[in-house]
C-alpha cells in the first residue's frame, strides 16, 4: 500500500514539501490539511479595491543557487530583483539602513559618541556572551546600541534583551567591523550590506504567487480542515470532522499549537512545550490615494512611534496598487498573547504618518484591514534551544517532522523554508522506501 504522508498547513513550507515529495516520492499518498479557506498562510496575498496586499512584509532573499533556480522555475518572468532602499528614522533624521554603517547622517556629537564607544568596545576586546545585549555591546559599543540596537529590538521582541540570547542574530544582523563603522561615520559610501541588500518579488500576485505556483499540480489540498486531537501512538488525527490515518506527519503549524493538539505526551515533553515563548504582532494594511514615500521600508526605534516598522507594499511592484495610489503595511509588536486597542493604534499611526510626511490631512484612505498574528517571533531565551531540541528529537521518533518558520519554531526566511522543505522531502523519501 502507498505510504501515507500527511502535511499540516498549506503555507509556503507545507506546499513546498508536497511539491518536492511529488518529485522524490511520486507514489506516496500525500495530502495537505489547511485550517483556513485558502492556501498561503502568512505567505499568502489578497486583493482589495485594486490593491494586492501581503499579510506583512514578505520578500524573497535568495543567496543560494538552488534557491534562485527554484524561484525561476516557480515564477519564470513573474519576478524582479530589487535593490533595497530602507531607512531608520532617528531624532527626526532619515538614516540609510543599516544604521551602524551610516552614522554620517547623525549630528556631530552623536557621531563622536557612537564612534568613541565602538572604539572602546573594540579596545576592551570583550567576550560576546550569550545574551543579545552583551553580544551587541561587544560589537558596537554603547552609542550604536543605545540609539538603535537596544530600543529597536526591545520594541520588536517585547522581551528583556539581557534574557534574549544572540542565537537568532546570525544572518539577520551581520557583524560589522570597526573599520566599517568608522568609514560609515564620515563618508557616504552607498554600500548595501546585509542579507536583504537585494531581494526578489513577484511582478503580480504578491508574495502569494509563490504559493500558487507551488500548489500547481498538487491535487490533495484539504481546506477548512484544521488538524486537532493528534493521536501519535495510533498515527491518526482529526481534521474537518474526519479521522485521518498517516504513516509520516509533517507539521508547519506553530509549534506551541501543535503541542496542544498532541494527545498523550509524556511529562518531560509537555514541560518542554511550556518553555516555548513568543511575541504577538498586529499588522495594519492600509492604502491611500496619493504619492508614496520614497523607500521600501522604514525602522522606528523611538518610543514616540507605536509601530516598529512601516513598509511600502506598493513599492515592490507597480501592479500592487492602482495608478496614483500607494499602500503601506504597518507593524506592531505585543507581548505573548497581548491585546491592542486598534482604534487608538490607528489614530496614533495616522498622526505619526502625517508628521513623517508620508500622508497629509487631505490624503484619502481607500481601504484598510487589520491582521492579528498570534504567533509572531519565537523568543530565543535561555530555555529555547534545549526545549526545542528535546521536542524535535522526540517527535522525530514518532515519525512527526517539523518544518518552516513556525513549525520548526525559528526566526527564518522564505528561501530557507523552501530549501528545508526540499531537504526534508528527500530524507522522508529515502526513509519511507
Amino acid at each position: 500500500m502507498p505510504v501515507k504522508i500527511k502535511i499540516i498547513g498549506a503555507g509556503i513550507s507545507g506546499l513546498a514539501c508536497a511539491y518536492y515529495l511529488k518529485k522524490y516520492r511520486s507514489k506516496a499518498e500525500t495530502a495537505i490539511y489547511e485550517a483556513e479557506e485558502k492556501i498561503g498562510g502568512l505567505c499568502g496575498s489578497y486583493a482589495e479595491k485594486g490593491f494586492t496586499f501581503d499579510y506583512s512584509g514578505h520578500l524573497l532573499h535568495l543567496s543560494t543557487r538552488n534557491g534562485k533556480t527554484l524561484a525561476r522555475k516557480l515564477l519564470g518572468q513573474n519576478q524582479t530583483q530589487i535593490k533595497r532602499n530602507a531607512f531608520v528614522f532617528f531624532k527626526d533624521k532619515k538614516i540609510e539602513f543599516p544604521f551602524q554603517n551610516n552614522l554620517f547622517r547623525l549630528d556631530k556629537n552623536d557621531i563622536t559618541f557612537c564612534v568613541s564607544e565602538a572604539i572602546k568596545a573594540y579596545g576592551a576586546k570583550a567576550a560576546a556572551k550569550n545574551s543579545f545585549k552583551d553580544w551587541a555591546l561587544a560589537l558596537y559599543g554603547k552609542g550604536i546600541c543605545g540609539y538603535f540596537m537596544f530600543p529597536y529590538n526591545s520594541k520588536l521582541w517585547k522581551f528583556p534583551l539581557e534574557k534574549l540570547t544572540s542565537q537568532w542574530c546570525g544572518k539577520f544582523i551581520p557583524a560589522y567591523t570597526l573599520e566599517d563603522i568608522i568609514k560609515g561615520a564620515y563618508l557616504k559610501r552607498n554600500k548595501r550590506t546585509g542579507y536583504n541588500s537585494t531581494f526578489y518579488y513577484p511582478k503580480s500576485g504578491g508574495c502569494g504567487a509563490i504559493c500558487s505556483a507551488l500548489a500547481q499540480g498538487l491535487d490533495n489540498i484539504n481546506l477548512n480542515s484544521a488538524v486537532t486531537a493528534i493521536d501519535f501512538k495510533n498515527k491518526t488525527f482529526k481534521a474537518g470532522g474526519k479521522n485521518v490515518k498517516y504513516d509520516t506527519l509533517i507539521s508547519t503549524m506553530p509549534l506551541p499549537a501543535l503541542g496542544k493538539a498532541l494527545k498523550g505526551l509524556p511529562t518531560d515533553i509537555k514541560k518542554a512545550f511550556k518553555e516555548l515563548k513568543h511575541n504577538s504582532l498586529y499588522v495594519l494594511n492600509i492604502a491611500f490615494k496619493g504619492k508614496a514615500p520614497k523607500g521600501h521600508w522604514f525602522y522606528f526605534p523611538e518610543d514616540k512611534y507605536p509601530f516598529y516598522r512601516v513598509g511600502v507594499q506598493s513599492s515592490f511592484s507597480k501592479n500592487s496598487a492602482p495608478k496614483g495610489c500607494f499602500s503601506l503595511y504597518v507593524e506592531f509588536s505585543l507581548k505573548q498573547n497581548g491585546k491592542a486597542d486598534l482604534a487608538e493604534l490607528k489614530k496614533q499611526t495616522l498622526s505619526r504618518l502625517k508628521e513623517l510626511a508620508f500622508i497629509n490631512d487631505k490624503t484619502e484612505i481607500i481601504t484598510e484591514k487589520w491582521h492579528h498574528i498570534r504567533y509572531g517571533y519565537p523568543i530565543y531565551d535561555g530555555k529555547y534551544a534545549k526545549a526545542r531540541a528535546i521536542i524535535l528529537d522526540y517527535l522525530a521518533k514518532q515519525d512527526i517532522y517539523l518544518l518552516g518558520r513556525y513549525g520548526a519554531w525559528e526566526y527564518s526566511f522564505m528561501e530557507k523554508s523552501l530549501l528545508d522543505a526540499a531537504a526534508l522531502a528527500k530524507t522522508i523519501a529515502k526513509v519511507s522506501k
